[in-house]
């Protein structure tokens, strides 16, 4: 079987990137981006692609005749945490409705960077979108192209880039922390998420700000960070041991995500602590619908995926067309929901 000669054989033929060998043999040959590339260097290019037998997909040929409006959604994310991440999940549907709404052609994706970290997402470099949405954490070649070589427009979501569009968990996670003080709990802990992750090391500062301010109980005792990289079942089991094996354990615990809450609630049940009763539950870096399915239904402070996916596609496609924005940073502020899984301790008092 003859292996089919890729446009990557041919970049690295022509001593090119893969994005401008694609721009010369696949892209909109009027469109502003081949102004990049001379001439000369357009006519070489295309004649090692000859020499090699290089053929363009139909996709490309019809794309050379063509604007490019379509836009793409791009997660980065771990193969064994993509199924279980519900916010790129609500990410992805809310995307797709919003696009469907506007009349966008679209598609998505999902790439692992650190499983093929010399590896490049066919989304960056095929030439079938004119511009991009960026969801999680690129890493590796992925990391570098976008840095160096990319000459798509895009715009990253959760992420700090030069266009972006995060949440803003501050005030909702502050109104957590008085709700709490609110409500009669005195000894709080925090199992975080990844800290090498901004988000993260924001949700500590907060947390520890907020325990000075209401003169709230908490130690480095009482705080557990998720190995970004381990084993899940092992860090929800170490991060339980952690809080709760001890005599002095807290009667709050504010969690990282939905599907570890969960994890901590059942284990916490099965060593004989009621909740909320004994222990009520806070969630961060959750969504509606996540929290909403499971007894008790958790308190929580939630993404806006309606708002952000909005958002996002709106930044996009003025960039495409202007090569700017008027706004390039902008915050959805979060919201913090209460259900069941906090206790009203001050009336357990009461009633005893």
């Amino acid at each position: 079987m003859i292996k089919r000669v890729s446009l990557r054989d041919v970049a690295q033929e022509a001593g090119v990137s893969v994005v401008t060998a694609s721009l010369v043999l696949n892209g909109n040959s009027g469109g502003k981006n081949q102004a990049r590339v001379s001439e000369a260097r357009r006519m070489e290019i295309r004649a090692i692609a000859d020499r090699l037998g290089y053929r363009a997909s139909a996709a490309g040929r019809i794309l050379k005749s063509k604007s490019l409006n379509d836009i793409g959604l791009l997660f980065f994310e771990e193969t064994r945490h993509i199924r279980e991440h519900s916010g790129f999940t609500d990410m992805n549907i809310q995307f797709s409705r919003v696009c469907r709404q506007l009349g966008i052609r679209h598609q998505s994706d999902w790439f692992d960077p650190y499983r093929y970290p010399d590896d490049i997402p066919a989304l960056l470099t095929d030439g079938l979108i004119g511009g991009l949405l960026i969801a999680g954490n690129p890493a590796g070649a992925s990391e570098r192209f976008l840095r160096e070589n990319c000459t798509l427009p895009f715009v990253r979501i959760e992420e700090e880039g030069r266009y972006s569009v995060m949440f803003d968990q501050q005030p909702a996670l502050r109104q957590a922390m008085e709700f709490l003080a609110a409500t009669g709990h005195r000894r709080v802990g925090l199992i975080n998420g990844p800290e090498m992750f901004r988000r993260f090391r924001e949700t500590r500062s907060i947390f520890r700000e907020e325990c000075e301010r209401l003169r709230l109980e908490t130690n480095d005792e009482l705080f557990y960070e998720i190995d970004p990289y381990g084993d899940f079942a092992l860090n929800a089991i170490l991060s339980e041991r952690q809080l709760l094996d001890r005599t002095d354990r807290p009667d709050a615990l504010l969690v990282s995500s939905g599907i570890l809450v969960k994890s901590i609630v059942s284990l916490a049940l099965q060593r004989g602590v009621r909740v909320p009763a004994e222990l009520s539950t806070v969630c961060f870096a959750t969504n509606d619908w996540e929290a909403c399915k499971f007894v008790p239904r958790l308190t929580a402070v939630e993404h806006d995926y309606v708002e952000i996916a909005e958002k996002a596609v709106t930044m996009l496609r003025e960039l495409m067309a202007t090569g700017s924005v008027r706004e390039p940073h902008i915050k959805i502020p979060e919201r913090f929901t209460i259900r069941d899984s906090v206790a009203n301790r001050l009336a357990q008092t009461g009633n005893n």
